[in-house]
């Protein structure tokens, strides 16, 4: 039988916990099958004692297994739970998805390390999750006690740590009695996805990365090599690597000069036949002085809520999905994220910065998850080994004492989510110094505006709260990002995620994801990137966008006393280069769309000059901002349903 691998140990079943692994080891992602599930009993358990069986579900235990029932042994999804030869009485938990059992101890009791052993499946099988989770875990646990230690905070998040909700924190541990993991892997290939470097200098070697996917959007686990490149429907002499621990491949080609037109390569399978286009790359004379990279800063690993350790939070960014750069976000609540938990955050983190290659930034999720207008805010550091200044009550649970914390850390603040009307942000309490970006789209939807002005992805979820007239389930009026503009704040935009299921960066599973324009992938260089608002966001398709007004890039604040030309006329200068045909720009000038251009084609640009006088369209000074201003952004629409946002542009 194959043994567990200890370096995929979940961080929250402790050492002292044996963890078996199933046969067979593995299940294929959206497959039907049975496995056989072994927990060996960590200490004697008393007879007749209630334990439980948790499959999945609080707030650690992702990945739900289709149509469990314990009724009907030979129908899809049948559970069986025994010790020696007899089978223990399971009972579902009410509101846990059938993913939370509980049942009794035989009246003999269990020794140490005696088996209890699940059947996950009968004659007619149960179907795995649709999506990959390297250590996917199973526990038989005792009722865990009240942790009365966070009880406050427990009644503040509405969260308790009863059978019901478990949270795997504190005493909640002692509770563990056995741990299985049975790990979920890709399923045969479907599709190909391909990334490359946005802009790379002329002539020079090309690297590719190509994802063979399965249906569900994640990595095969079908090894493919028989691949090659094409430029206008000519073959490249192609070279490919396959990378390490992945049945991903790098692959390499040079390409000649292509006169300053984007270039999209095609990814060819010759075996299979399967094919894909590269996003656009563009080829520029000399040293790029200013690179595209995509980023990935909002996501969740084990270390909070999500699934999968740290180093797969990196490595299948990194190596999977051809991100640049990173970061970490988990939850700062000490029942979440401890202080051990963050001290492993801060040396990983450390240990994957590599300069040139893929750089990481260490960061935080300063969360509330309470309706008080302090909404959600993730914190960065340009510098490692920092600390976290958490949200518990006692410690920083205000963003006014975030702030005040942060006032001497090389940090940046960014709230995301801020239109979820059970979490939202009013936008009252803003550091401008901090606060220079905001997350527009994540997982949960569009952020900018709300559901009646035309947003196609209203922030998800359903809201407890009676019904807002005109508005989605879940939108927060007040908490736009097009409010947080009309208040004065002066915040480019990014993209990214909030995954949870361990598929950072996999925009086939998670959504959204960051471009920034930077002198070099390295810490410095994507930081000041970042700070001057040289960025953009995205719905997840890599697109090319630049914006300008009179030559100066996304995230300008420009004064009237040194540019008075712009008091009569302001020139808007877009360029898109396409995953799939655009279809439209918009010009969005405090809040209204000004001018919109309707497109077909995968390659567009055009310059657009807006001669209405400045006074006659300034908004007036606002809380955060006491003069008179205006701004201006680009919306991007493609035929698929991407789209991307640039930051904006101030005059003031």
């Amino acid at each position: 039988m194959n043994q567990f691998d200890e370096r995929l140990r979940p961080v929250r079943i402790p050492k002292d916990v044996s963890i078996s692994l199933a046969d067979p080891s593995c299940a294929r992602a959206g497959s039907t099958g049975s496995w056989r599930l072994g927990f060996k009993m960590r200490e004697p358990v008393d007879g007749n004692t209630e334990l439980l069986l948790l499959l999945h579900g609080g707030r650690n235990s992702k990945g739900n297994w289709k149509d469990i029932q314990i009724e009907n042994p030979d129908a899809p999804g049948f559970i069986r739970l025994s010790a020696r030869d007899s089978t223990l009485l399971l009972s579902p938990l009410a509101g846990t998805q059938n993913g939370l059992f509980r049942f009794q101890a035989p009246a003999c009791g269990l020794t140490q390390d005696e088996e209890l052993v699940l059947q996950l499946g009968g004659p007619a099988g149960i179907t795995a999750p649709t999506f990959t989770i390297k250590n996917k875990f199973f526990l038989i646990m005792t009722v865990p006690e009240p942790d009365w230690e966070y009880e406050e905070e427990k009644k503040l998040l509405k969260l308790s740590n009863d059978a019901n909700n478990i949270i795997l924190f504190g005493r909640t541990l002692d509770a563990i009695r056995g741990a299985c993991v049975l790990p979920v892997v890709g399923n045969d290939v479907h599709h190909l996805k391909a990334y490359a470097p946005s802009r790379a200098p002329e002539g020079c070697a090309l690297t590719i990365l190509v994802r063979p996917e399965d249906r569900y959007g994640n990595v095969s686990d079908q090894y493919l090599d028989m691949y090659t490149l094409l430029l206008d429907g000519k073959e490249l002499d192609t070279t490919c690597e396959r990378v390490a621990d992945s049945t991903c491949c790098q692959l390499s080609c040079t390409v000649s000069a292509v006169g300053g037109n984007p270039v999209r390569l095609v990814v060819f399978e010759k075996e299979t036949g399967l094919s894909c286009t590269v996003p656009p790359i563009q080829f520029v004379a000399g040293d790029v002085s200013a690179h595209l990279l995509w980023g990935m800063i909002h996501a969740h690993s084990e270390m909070s809520d999500g699934t999968g350790t740290l180093d797969n939070y990196f490595t299948q960014m990194r190596d999977e999905c051809h991100i640049d750069f990173g970061a970490t976000s988990d939850h700062d609540h000490l029942f979440e994220t401890t202080d051990d938990m963050w001290s492993q955050t801060c040396a990983v983190t450390k240990s994957y910065n590599e300069p040139g290659r893929f750089t990481t930034f260490l960061g935080y999720e300063w969360a509330k998850w309470a309706p008080n207008g302090y909404g959600d805010r993730n914190v960065y550091y340009l510098e490692d080994d920092r600390p976290m200044y958490r949200s518990d009550p006692g410690c920083y649970p205000e963003p006014k004492d975030l702030f005040a914390a942060l006032q001497d850390e090389k940090a940046m603040v960014i709230p995301h989510h801020t239109a979820t009307r059970e979490n939202p942000c009013d936008w009252k309490q803003h550091d401008p110094e901090k606060e220079r970006l905001v997350e527009i789209f994540s997982v949960w939807g569009n952020s900018e505006r709300s559901i009646k002005h035309g947003n196609p992805f209203p922030v998800k979820g359903a809201s407890k709260k009676p019904l807002l007239e005109g508005y989605g389930n879940n939108e927060a009026p007040e908490g736009f990002v097009q409010q947080a503009l009309a208040l004065g704040w002066k915040v480019g935009f990014t993209s990214g995620g909030d995954d949870h299921i361990g598929h950072a960066g996999d925009c086939s599973l998670s959504t959204g994801i960051l471009a920034v324009y930077a002198a070099a992938n390295t810490r410095p260089a994507i930081w000041q990137a970042l700070w001057d608002r040289h960025c953009y966001a995205t719905t997840g398709a890599r697109l090319v966008l630049d914006f300008a007004l009179n030559h100066h890039p996304m995230g300008s604040i420009l004064k009237l006393e040194h540019h008075p030309d712009l008091k009569a006329e302001r020139m808007i200068q877009v360029t898109v280069q396409g995953t799939s045909p655009v279809t439209c720009v918009e010009v969005v000038r405090n809040n209204v769309d000004i001018y919109r251009h309707e497109f077909d084609a995968l390659d567009v640009s055009f310059i657009w000059i807006d001669r209405d006088e400045l006074d006659a369209v300034n908004l007036m000074p606002a809380l955060h901002n006491p003069i008179p201003f205006t701004f201006y952004y680009i919306r991007v629409m493609q035929a698929d349903g991407e789209m991307a946002w640039s930051s904006p542009i101030w005059v003031e």
